[in-house]
């Protein structure tokens, strides 16, 4: 019999092969030799950023915050989604200005839960509605409901789940996940007006039953670079570009082999060793970087590094982000993007009991203000070079 690592590196040349074929004629794309990275230095935050800021979240009894979903910044917001409700700030001062309708409320205000990643298109956001694959749009303004977004009837004694991101602020990426491992979904493109336009193949179709439950968060990725939007599976090596036809152009391959991990490996998490296979975090890419965060799979960042075309990566466990050159405070990995006209911001989140506590260690305080420890977070918010 053949050796299960051979096997998957078969399963992935010909499934790379298959997405290839069929999503059109792909451009050139970058192999980035994952089985060769090697550790880096940890670089420095000019190499990514022009600029870096700091907003303090006002803390009031109308928006206690709890661990972030997602973060948003927008022309003039910033919003921030917890386990409790979609919240908006004022991006220039972290003011508090209102909460986006009414969280598992079934009344005409209400939805079930945020989209994921959380959806933005100019000054309204996506929430999914109550029972069906439909969208509830709300005015980031003023927080009330303004029209839904058909969607489509879930299937039957199915729990399903989808990943939504905007193209260029008139279309949806829509992607169910396989969470049961029954159904096969796939990426959709669809009108805001709920119109499918087109359907792309996946890596994720799991034909059998499953004897674990794990839902991923990383599962699928989705990011902004120029004036492209790019796509990842987890299951998959290819990171592809969604080009002006709608149609998946592979970008870069990966070279994962034995790490790439298999669906079942995934679905019964209980059973797998942590190491034997790699699922990234958020993906995002700057002119000089593609960066690969750590997630639950992984201790470690990884940097592509555009300029020497190679592929790196720094001890998560030890290096939480690149050294601040820019004003000397704490490191920086970027957890959050912004979206449309903001899409080269990003931003990350620093607990107010932590930023105290850089205080004392640097001496600076960015924020000029002073914190409680229970406050709400600092929110820093940089733009990428």
């Amino acid at each position: 019999m053949l050796k299960t690592g051979y096997m998957q590196r078969i399963i992935s040349f010909f499934t790379s092969l298959v997405l290839c074929l069929s999503v059109g004629q792909a451009q050139d794309h970058i192999h980035l030799k994952y089985n060769e990275a090697s550790k880096i230095e940890v670089p420095k935050l000019s190499s990514l950023l022009s600029e870096i800021r700091y907003v303090s979240l006002e803390t009031t009894d109308e928006c206690l915050l709890k661990s972030a979903w997602d973060v948003v910044t927008t022309e003039k917001y910033i919003v921030y989604n917890d386990a409790d409700q979609c919240y908006v700030f004022d991006k220039s001062n972290g003011k508090y200005l209102r909460t986006i309708g009414l969280r598992k409320n079934q009344g005409p205000q209400g939805y079930a839960q945020p989209t994921s990643p959380l959806c933005i298109i100019g000054n309204e956001v996506l929430m999914l509605d109550w029972g069906k694959n439909n969208y509830k749009v709300y005015s980031l303004d003023d927080g009330k409901f303004l029209r839904k977004i058909p969607g489509e009837e879930p299937l039957k004694n199915t729990w399903t789940f989808e990943k939504v991101y905007p193209l260029k602020d008139s279309l949806l990426i829509q992607y169910p996940l396989n969470i049961e491992g029954k159904n096969k979904y796939c990426m959709r493109i669809r009108t805001l007006s709920g119109i499918e336009l087109k359907r792309s193949p996946s890596t994720n179709n799991a034909m059998f039953d499953l004897t674990g439950f794990f839902v991923d968060e990383y599962e699928v990725d989705t990011y902004n670079y120029g004036n492209n939007v790019y796509f990842h599976e987890c299951t998959s090596d290819t990171i592809f570009c969604i080009n002006d036809q709608n149609e998946l152009e592979p970008r870069y391959i990966i070279g994962m082999e034995d790490m790439l991990p298999t669906l079942p490996e995934i679905r019964n998490n209980e059973k797998i060793e942590k190491g034997k296979f790699v699922i990234f975090g958020k993906i995002m890419e700057s002119n000089h970087w593609l960066l690969f965060s750590k997630s639950t799979w992984t201790d470690n960042h990884y940097l592509y590094n555009k300029q020497n075309r190679r592929l790196g990566y720094i001890d998560g466990k030890v290096n939480i982000g690149f050294i601040n050159d820019l004003n000397g405070f704490l490191p920086f990995w970027p957890t959050f993007q912004g979206y449309g006209k903001n899409q080269k911001e990003v931003c990350s989140i620093i607990q107010a009991e932590e930023y105290l506590e850089a205080v004392k260690v640097t001496g600076m305080n960015p924020i000029n203000k002073n914190l409680n420890f229970d406050d709400n977070p600092v929110i820093v918010i940089g733009t990428l070079k």
